[in-house]
């Protein structure tokens, strides 16, 4: 709905998609205690780094616009004290102490989608515990992952890419709460 309004309005297309994805990410679930560093890390890589301030803008406006009586709550003040402290933390693969040329290297193998399938499960290992991210610790498990066949290979990518929704997995429940249904 955001798009085709902005759209309809003849904004520009880089504002459309950053409007849109502002709007479609402000309702995020975020609890202190339940959710985790690596749950932070990974709402970092699902937002950007770079739109944060924004997005705690939109949430902070629907607040207002709903009624509620503290615009900025406890909650947002912990989320904003979580992400300054994981935000050096890597949550990017080009943020890894190794690059696809290194998995090429350690493994011998050509360019291809095994070294992304590779790089994305060593990302998700390094969300969990950023000091897995050293040199020696990522080319143990390079070659570790380089033994399995594609079908393990992708199976361990798609159990990594299920993580990425332990931030939002309270947002059902919130909803449900705020419109009064079961």
């Amino acid at each position: 709905m955001t798009a085709k309004i902005l759209d309809r309005l003849r904004f520009g297309k880089d504002l459309v998609e950053q409007v849109t994805h502002l709007v479609r990410s402000h309702l995020f679930y975020y609890n202190v205690g339940e959710v985790t560093e690596a749950g932070v890390r990974r709402f970092l890589v699902r937002v950007g780094p770079e739109n944060v301030d924004d997005l705690l803008k939109v949430r902070e406006a629907d607040r207002i616009g709903s009624g509620v009586p503290k615009a900025f709550p406890y909650k947002l003040r912990h989320l904003l004290f979580m992400i300054e402290k994981v935000k050096h933390d890597p949550i990017h693969p080009k943020m890894l102490a190794v690059r696809g040329d290194d998995v090429m290297k350690v493994l011998d193998i050509p360019p291809g989608p095994k070294i992304g399938a590779i790089l994305n499960v060593l990302l998700e290992e390094v969300l969990d515990d950023p000091a897995k991210n050293t040199r020696e610790n990522l080319e143990f498990r390079i070659k570790d992952l380089g033994r399995l066949d594609e079908k393990e290979l992708e199976a361990l990518a798609e159990k990594a890419r299920g993580k990425k929704e332990e931030f939002e997995s309270g947002i059902e429940a919130d909803m449900k709460k705020k419109y009064y249904v079961k």
